[in-house]
């Protein structure tokens, strides 16, 4: 459901507190989904606000978003 909300807003924010726990595949596919469907990785990380108390989480879905950019 990001892409259609990205379509709509320019900045969203993703909290990601408060669950148990993200699978790596769950995070690539979304993330790095996004670049493969067509959003540039740079700007995507300027439109996507990270909401954390995790850096390992945070740099975790920025370099799934860098590497589908490759």
């Amino acid at each position: 459901m990001l892409r259609p909300t990205l379509a709509q807003f320019q900045v969203v924010e993703i909290y990601f507190d408060d669950a148990l726990g993200y699978g790596s595949s769950f995070l690539e596919e979304v993330f790095g989904g996004l670049v493969r469907k067509g959003f540039v990785a740079t700007d995507l990380m300027k439109r996507l606000v990270l909401k954390t108390d995790d850096d390992a989480l945070r740099e975790e879905v920025i370099q799934y978003i860098k590497a589908a950019q490759k």
